[in-house]
């Protein structure tokens, strides 16, 4: 399904006929998809439906079948080699997701590592920052997520909530132009959403970096997104901001779905995986 409210020359992500099958089972069909520079996009839809693939090619960490996806105007699977497209290697693969940054469902901290190291790792090592550089810029994005008291505790001393911030540090810490949140909420007690939620909230008003936003709190995707996208067997089925898909949505199979959440408190009508 093509996207007919955004320029593609100025995506800063573009899918184009974008398939990915496991099998015979084929998870995305010719998905067509822009994110904006700066744009907050939610991606909601039941269970199978494609949602975490879509990151997950995204992250180099699934091959698409076929199509293409540009990230900043260079192929991400692809490069160019005397006019025609051949697959990628590792080195251009690293290249161009480094603008790229996910926070995934479950935290996946290093345990014998204190929080700030846990932060430092990355840029150290991917981006040659020096010792003091990655804790000054650690300290700085532990502190917006309200953990800077923690820097020097392990994971096991933190609740889950309280991991899940210290991830979306770890994340920020690398500078992306774009932050992919694959249900970042699902693995979490109900008594910490929240304040995840609350974070993710307050790096969204920020402006500063496109983000994909798969989720299943419906309040949420409506408080954050400027874009909504249903997906269902595959395919973006409905698109708009989230006034319309939440208070107007077009097709049956849409309106199906959200009569199972009540979006005003975040809470499912009936027990649904999602």
């Amino acid at each position: 399904m093509s996207q007919t409210n955004s320029e593609a020359k100025t995506a800063f992500v573009r899918y184009r006929g974008v398939s990915k099958s496991f099998g015979d089972n084929e998870v995305l069909k010719e998905v067509d998809f822009d994110l904006m520079p700066g744009e907050r996009v939610a991606i909601i839809g039941p269970s199978g439906s494609g949602k975490t693939t879509m990151a997950r090619l995204l992250m180099t960490l699934e091959e698409p079948t076929s199509g293409t996806i540009e990230v900043d105007g260079q192929h991400l699977w692809h490069k160019e080699v005397k006019g025609k497209l051949v697959k990628a290697d590792e080195k251009h693969l690293h290249q161009v997701r480094g603008d790229i940054g996910m926070v995934f469902q479950h935290f996946n901290l290093f345990p014998h590592m204190t929080i700030l190291r846990n932060c430092t790792e990355a840029p150290i090592k991917v981006l040659d920052l020096s010792k003091k550089e990655a804790e000054e810029r650690a300290m700085e994005m532990l502190d917006k997520v309200g953990l800077a008291d923690k820097a020097k505790d392990y994971p096991a001393s933190l609740s889950g909530g309280q991991q899940q911030r210290v991830a979306i540090a770890r994340a920020l810490v690398m500078r992306p132009k774009v932050m992919l949140f694959d249900e970042p909420t699902s693995a979490l007690d109900p008594e910490t959403v929240g304040e995840v939620l609350q974070v993710i909230k307050d790096i969204a008003k920020s402006g500063e970096m496109a983000m994909m936003l798969i989720t299943h709190e419906m309040s949420f995707a409506r408080d954050v997104a400027d874009r909504v996208c249903f997906f269902d067997n595959g395919t973006i089925q409905e698109q708009g901001p989230p006034s319309k898909i939440f208070s107007d949505p077009e097709t049956d199979r849409l309106r199906e779905f959200l009569s199972r959440f009540d979006v005003g408190s975040n809470r499912e009508r009936e027990t649904v995986e999602i």
